[in-house]
């Protein structure tokens, strides 16, 4: 199945990140009339699960969650509805089937995997975030280590998909960060750019 679309780029009002919306709309604004861009109330679960495979980019710009005593209950928060909580978990992306060659989860620790007392081994070998899309047919995801700046991540990703218009996503991630640290300015500092890393296939 080939994607119809570029890009799905969702972030929920519930998440309260003041940046996210904005850095949803700049990311698709650089898809124009390729784009599917929810935000606020339309950005459901329900929505994601129904949309998803049909488009090449995914971007996720919400609050994440790593669950270190069951890693398959981590997950992305979307907005809630009457009956659904909003939160797109581990166990629920395995059962996707996708077509994308890339999915950014611009959320926090959304790259853990397993979890200290979890019956999982360490690592994200076995499961996780990032192992579930790809498992669902991503070829790629971007993730992140720790929890990330909503105000420099607008940045960092206005950078990044700027880039992708013009290479891979290795060189495109290594671009964004190269210009948060060359911009010397309060976002270059590791903490804001380091958090985000790329698995997968990039070609």
């Amino acid at each position: 199945t080939i994607p119809a679309g570029s890009l799905l780029a969702m972030a929920p009002v519930s998440s309260r990140l003041r940046y996210a919306p904005q850095e949803a709309l700049s990311v698709g604004s650089l898809y124009p009339g390729h784009s599917l861009i929810l935000v606020g109330q339309g950005a459901t679960k329900r929505a994601f699960e129904q949309k998803a495979s049909g488009f090449t980019i995914i971007h996720l710009a919400a609050h994440g969650h790593f669950d270190r005593f069951n890693p398959m209950f981590s997950g992305v928060d979307l907005e809630p509805e009457k009956q659904d909580d909003g939160r797109l978990q581990v166990y629920e992306i395995l059962r996707l089937r996708l077509h994308t060659q890339l999915v950014t989860l611009s959320a926090c620790e959304t790259a853990m995997g397993s979890g200290y007392f979890a019956e999982y081994p360490a690592g994200d070998d076995i499961v996780g975030l990032t192992r579930a899309f790809l498992y669902a047919g991503s070829r790629s995801v971007m993730a992140s280590l720790w929890e990330v700046n909503d105000r420099s991540t607008l940045d960092f990703m206005r950078n990044f998909y700027g880039d992708l218009q013009k290479t891979d996503e290795a060189a495109a991630l290594r671009q964004a960060q190269l210009a948060m640290i060359e911009s010397h300015g309060r976002f270059s500092p590791p903490y804001f750019w380091a958090p985000f890393i790329l698995i997968g296939i990039n070609k």
